[in-house]
């Protein structure tokens, strides 16, 4: 039996918290986020994806068993703060961009992207422990979200909305699969989580991948299922599918859908957040947590200059994930200097 230790999470919050922040993915799927066609293609796409996923996973999964750390070298623990910054940026202001897309064209982004910042920055502060409760907590609601938005809309549902089958080029059917797989930042976020877990964090990780990508799979399939065609002509498929689901004439879906989207996006950011403070390693708390939130919001503020959000984003995620999830890991590996302690023990 596993005993409680103070500032560490349960194996099953770190699953949680993946799923979560993994799945979260999907739902910022829009017309600039996948090459080709919105087609039942893309779930071979997600199964590719998935088997990518966990071979680019093994360097960094490897690394930890081994009990070394990237974040050692104090540098490289600033290089991954900095991509942690990016990442969060992303995740927050793809939410601030459907919002003022999709909820009201009024809102300004950046001022929403600024209260949901401050708010992973105090949770951030509060630590590990408070924010792996809050993620399982919302682990839960997005289960019962998702299983409410497909289950009220499959009266619409139509097997023949899933043909053809395949639309999509083998070139653009391979790209979105790397681009499922790069998405997959959670691979990253090990670096600072697998220590705080108390056990062991293989398991986990690697059931909540599958799982998120099973679900993943499972909401592309239902959308094109209901929406067919005009899938590939929504800028959020599923927010349109949230749309058609309905308790009765009256109520629709839209509202929940949101809702666990908001959560979502409040938990990952926080969790960016949190791990690029604990990256940069600054003397007190609060005042990493100030630091990097002040930094997302500089990328989000970049990000949107660039209108990085009404292009085709996928040579964005991928390269840089693969120099931080492979190459970096893997030179990391090769070229690290051996202690004296390390040596004597491999000697002896």
């Amino acid at each position: 039996m596993i005993k409680y230790k103070r500032g560490k999470i349960s194996p099953f919050s770190l699953f949680a918290m993946f799923v979560v922040s993994r799945v979260l993915v999907v739902f910022t799927v829009c017309n600039v986020t996948s090459l080709g066609n919105y087609s039942s293609d893309l779930l071979i796409s997600v199964g590719i994806g998935l088997a990518l996923s966990v071979v680019l996973s093994l360097p960094i999964v490897y690394l930890l068993k081994k009990n070394r750390n990237i974040l050692e070298q104090k540098w490289l623990s600033v290089l991954y703060g900095m991509y942690f910054l990016f990442l969060g940026a992303v995740s927050i202001g793809r939410f601030s961009f459907f919002a003022s897309m999709e909820l009201n064209e009024q809102t300004q982004s950046l001022f929403l992207a600024t209260i949901i910042i401050i708010s992973c920055m105090y949770a951030a502060w509060l630590g590990i422990e408070p924010i792996s409760r809050f993620g399982s907590f919302i682990f839960v609601v997005t289960i019962i979200g998702i299983v409410s938005v497909v289950g009220f809309g499959m009266q619409d549902f139509s097997i023949l909305n899933l043909f053809p089958f395949t639309k999509n080029s083998i070139p653009d059917v391979f790209i979105n699969s790397l681009s499922f797989a790069c998405e997959t930042s959670e691979i990253l976020l090990l670096l600072v989580l697998a220590p705080k877990v108390n056990g062991g964090f293989e398991k986990p990780f690697y059931f909540s991948m599958i799982l998120s990508f099973i679900v993943c799979g499972l909401l592309f399939f239902f959308s094109i299922g209901v929406l067919g065609n005009t899938a590939s002509l929504s800028s959020f498929p599923f927010y349109e599918l949230s749309q058609i689901s309905k308790f009765d004439e009256s109520e629709r879906l839209d509202s929940v859908y949101t809702a666990f989207w908001i959560f979502a996006v409040f938990l990952k950011g926080t969790l960016f957040i949190y791990s690029a403070a604990k990256c940069f390693k600054v003397k007190g708390r609060s005042k990493g947590c100030v630091v990097s939130g002040i930094g997302t919001l500089l990328f989000i503020w970049i990000i949107a200059e660039f209108r990085f959000f009404l292009r085709v984003q996928n040579w964005f995620i991928i390269v840089p994930f693969l120099a931080f999830a492979v190459v970096i890991p893997v030179l990391f590996l090769v070229f690290r200097k051996k202690s004296k302690g390390e040596i004597l023990l491999e000697n002896f």
